[in-house]
């Protein structure tokens, strides 16, 4: 067992991100991209294949660090994000991977503290001390399905209700959405049981917490099943 802090600086003007994806059975990095690349959204996962964290989205120029335990184990890192542009590959099919090899005997270690949660569930959230600023949080994920966290700004005047019909309508949208993508806060995806300390950068308002993760099994997202909840940070 080990307990990682990966750092991610970005340089560059694009987003980033630093997904962790363990692998059973000696199934390699071309085989984990090939699953990943091709996923739409919905399809069953391999059962070789594990969400377990890592860093989420930043935009460039800036750095974001995380801590989590890791199991023994073959992992991979992958930066999933894209370029502008339409049929555009994956940066980590352009290279942008590394790989991890955790060795040892699986232990009793411990995250350190944070000062406030974020609780996954299937299907909801529950947040506690989360206030305006950097917030230091542990993610749990206390469900048996992966997730993950897209904490969103409201629009003026935005309501709950719009945002669920936004997010979950697969219909051209009819005006602009009822929240604020440019500045939202995204987490790595994490399987069930799963922790890590990790940043949420916010700043005060009304935020959606969405999920569009799937079942392991396959499925619509968890938006879809009712995984947005509404926060309040002040």
């Amino acid at each position: 067992m080990a307990e990682i802090s990966l750092q991610v600086d970005t340089a560059a003007t694009e987003e980033h991100e630093a997904q962790l994806v363990r692998v059973e059975d000696d199934h390699t990095l071309a085989e984990a991209l090939e699953v990943l690349s091709t996923d739409e959204g919905g399809a069953p996962s391999p059962s070789w294949l594990f969400a377990e964290g890592g860093v989420g989205s930043i935009k460039g120029g800036k750095t974001a660090t995380v801590t989590q335990i890791l199991q023994p184990g073959t992992y991979y890192v992958l930066d999933l994000g894209e370029g502008e542009g339409d049929n555009v590959p994956s940066f980590a099919e352009q290279g942008a991977t590394a790989t991890i090899q955790v060795t040892g005997e699986a232990g009793d270690a411990e995250l350190p503290g944070a000062d406030a949660t974020v609780t996954a569930e299937d299907y909801s959230f529950v947040t506690d001390g989360l206030v305006a600023g950097v917030n230091r949080i542990r993610f749990d994920n206390t469900g048996e399905e992966r997730h993950h966290i897209i904490a969103i700004p409201y629009e003026a005047g935005a309501t709950l209700e719009q945002i669920k019909a936004f997010a979950t309508s697969d219909a051209p949208p009819d005006g602009p959405p009822p929240v604020d993508f440019s500045r939202a806060s995204v987490t790595a995806v994490l399987e069930g049981g799963d922790s890590q300390i990790t940043e949420l950068n916010l700043a005060s308002g009304k935020y959606a917490f969405i999920c569009f993760i799937s079942d392991r099994a396959g499925g619509p997202p968890h938006a879809a099943m009712g995984m947005i909840n509404e926060v309040v940070v002040e």
